[in-house]
């Protein structure tokens, strides 16, 4: 049997179709791994960025941060993953470096979705790539969430299904 792999794996959570793409290559390299958990993190808006104490509304948007990843699992999964454990994370501030906060040393793995296809030009992605210790592995979103127009689904629909 092999060894499990080293590190840990964190990724962006969103409802966004390649956020929850990122979430199920995130559980699955997890499980690739061997770890029995991963670190989901939401951010809410913290125009102070820390430097001053919470408001008393920080706590709110924590939570409401919490039911967004719940809200993420359920869409991605429709019950949380089995033989792996989310452990939420819910920091105020910007995505990108409450990302790179998270990870610990070289071994660990960062997985994020991108909306688009040139995602280089994405804030998030960028901030990882430049200043995270470990890899940072970018999803890109489902060749479906490109299309348009429901015209344009319906043809694509069509020809996936072959009718």
């Amino acid at each position: 049997m092999n060894s499990p792999l080293p590190g840990r794996v964190v990724v962006g959570a969103s409802t966004s179709l390649p956020g929850l793409a990122a979430l199920r290559y995130a559980v699955a390299e997890g499980r690739r791994r061997g770890l029995t958990a991963i670190t989901v993190v939401r951010t809410w808006p913290d125009a102070d960025h820390g430097r001053k104490p919470a408001p008393p509304w920080a706590a709110e948007l924590a939570r409401a941060s919490g039911r967004l990843i719940e809200e993420a699992v359920d869409a991605a999964f429709g019950r949380a993953p089995a033989r792996i454990a989310l452990v939420h994370c819910t920091p105020g501030g910007r995505p990108g470096p409450a990302l790179v906060d998270q990870v610990d040393d070289d071994d660990d793995l960062i997985v994020l979705g991108s909306r688009r296809r040139r995602w280089l030009g994405a804030g998030v992605a960028r901030h990882c790539i430049r200043l995270a210790p470990c890899p940072v592995i970018v999803v890109p979103p489902p060749s479906l969430a490109d299309l348009r127009w429901s015209s344009s689904l319906d043809t694509e629909l069509r020809r996936l299904t072959g009718r």
